[in-house]
């Protein structure tokens, strides 16, 4: 399966999920993209810049730091699996994958999604697409 067809599939089950894409934040590059939305593919090549540093930045990189000092984070954690950003009319979700830590899965949804349900099966969805790679 490709990692637009496994990016599509997740998506059909998804709510309200507009976009989806397969960052490598090693190098930057946006491996697998999937639009229903035209105006959104701007969105994802900015998102794909953005994601090293959401997961990988000297903020979250600190607070992950404080985490393992007060013991709630184990040491070689490669760090955040999931964050959810909202904005003012979207729902972001990156997941990071198991199989690759230095891949990132992003969603993007309307705020007319159900937040829980979203994030549910976005996470259901992560194993398949990181296997299409």
């Amino acid at each position: 399966m490709s990692i637009q067809t496994a990016l599509q599939s997740a998506m059909d089950t998804i709510p309200d999920c507009i976009a989806g894409g397969y960052v490598d934040m090693e190098t930057g590059m946006l491996l697998g993209t999937c639009l229903t939305d035209p105006d959104s593919a701007n969105v994802l090549d900015a998102l794909a810049v953005a994601v090293a540093n959401l997961f990988q930045g000297r903020g979250v990189a600190a607070f992950e730091a404080l985490l393992r000092q007060a013991g709630t984070e184990e040491a070689g954690n490669p760090g955040f699996g999931e964050i959810a950003v909202f904005s003012q009319d979207r729902l972001n979700i990156f997941l990071r994958t198991q199989e690759y830590p230095d891949h990132v899965v992003c969603y993007i949804c309307r705020n007319s999604a159900n937040v829980g349900l979203a994030l549910t099966k976005s996470h259901l969805s992560l194993g398949s697409v990181a296997a299409a790679v």
